[in-house]
């Protein structure tokens, strides 16, 4: 065994990251595609909201690579371009939606109202929602209910 000093150390790190292609050199790239649609709930469009495409499994079972996707929600309709769209394979959606309350909490000595998820779990943190993305072009619509 030889001694090694703290900086030698910390250089061998960076060399070890290198090597094992921590730094991007030998990522495989990961393919995205564009994805616009409507939301609807009980029958109208979502005023306001947010939708995440989240990598899921493939056929298989195994991880679809990639990143999160998200876009806001406009009176029914989102839409995502290639750049900031979803991997292409298997994704889990979650849908969220909030509306005001009519009750305030103070902090710092500023009220903020308070803001309610009303949008069921199954569409957001328990969703049972997906879609298989597609290379190009896509149109995911989703029809939320309250029940």
């Amino acid at each position: 065994m030889f001694p090694v000093s703290r900086k030698n150390s910390v250089a061998l790190f960076f060399c070890a990251l290198t090597l094992t292609g921590c730094f991007g050199g030998s990522a495989e790239h990961i393919e995205r595609a564009a994805v616009s649609g409507s939301v609807t709930y009980d029958g109208k469009p979502l005023p306001e909201g947010s939708i995440q495409f989240v990598p899921d499994v493939d056929a298989a079972g195994k991880p679809v690579r990639g990143k999160m996707a998200q876009a806001l929600i406009k009176d029914g309709s989102y839409s995502l371009s290639v750049e900031e769209g979803p991997a292409v394979g298997n994704n889990k959606v979650l849908i969220n939606a909030t509306r005001k309350t009519g009750k305030f909490q103070e902090s710092d000595g500023e009220k903020t109202e308070i803001m309610q998820q009303y949008v069921p779990a199954r569409y957001n943190t328990q969703t049972t929602l997906k879609y298989e993305v597609k290379a190009g072009e896509n149109t995911a619509d989703f029809t939320l209910e309250a029940k």
